[in-house]
């Protein structure tokens, strides 16, 4: 009994240890100033595709990435470890052009250029994304800023504030 116990409590030490370890970001992040590091990874869901950032307080003050007429922009993702747990692939990318962090209704973005699904080592890698067909972004003082959501096939990521240029 005392063995099988002390198995269980290994096992679920090791299984939260080797959770905390996976991490992937991709910049300019939201809420992120300077480089990023492994603590500013998020882990996005459904109900807070942002993580815990506070989205008014940092749309505004966040370093854009800047799509161009065609929609497409360019980002950074970053792994902190390899292997499918610091996955640079991504595996969903959404469109809320309120720059609100509503995701109720977004749209998923095209990603034209994409990471490795599991890198050997940490390292970066450009990623090309594309915003859906039509969308207008409209959030922030400036009224032109949509925020894309990023998570990855190890199910970390984060937001992008995306400005449209004029």
């Amino acid at each position: 009994m005392f063995s099988k116990s002390i198995i269980s409590s290994v096992v679920l030490c090791l299984g939260l240890a080797l959770q905390a370890s996976a991490h992937a970001i991709i910049t300019p992040a939201l809420g992120v100033s300077g480089t990023a590091v492994r603590a500013d990874v998020q882990r996005p869901s459904a109900a807070t595709e942002c993580g815990a950032i506070n989205i008014p307080q940092n749309i505004d003050s966040s370093t854009p990435a800047v799509a161009n007429d065609a929609g497409i922009f360019n980002v950074t993702i970053t792994d902190f470890n390899g292997g499918v747990d610091g996955s640079r692939q991504i595996a969903t990318v959404l469109v809320d052009p309120t720059g609100t962090g509503n995701f109720a209704k977004a749209q998923p973005a095209t990603m034209l250029l994409n990471g490795d699904l599991a890198p050997t080592v940490v390292g970066s890698q450009p990623l090309t994304v594309q915003l859906p067909a039509g969308v207008e972004c409209a959030g922030g003082a400036s009224a032109n800023k949509c925020l894309v959501s990023f998570t990855t096939a190890g199910n970390f990521g984060n937001c992008v504030v995306v400005e449209q240029s004029a």
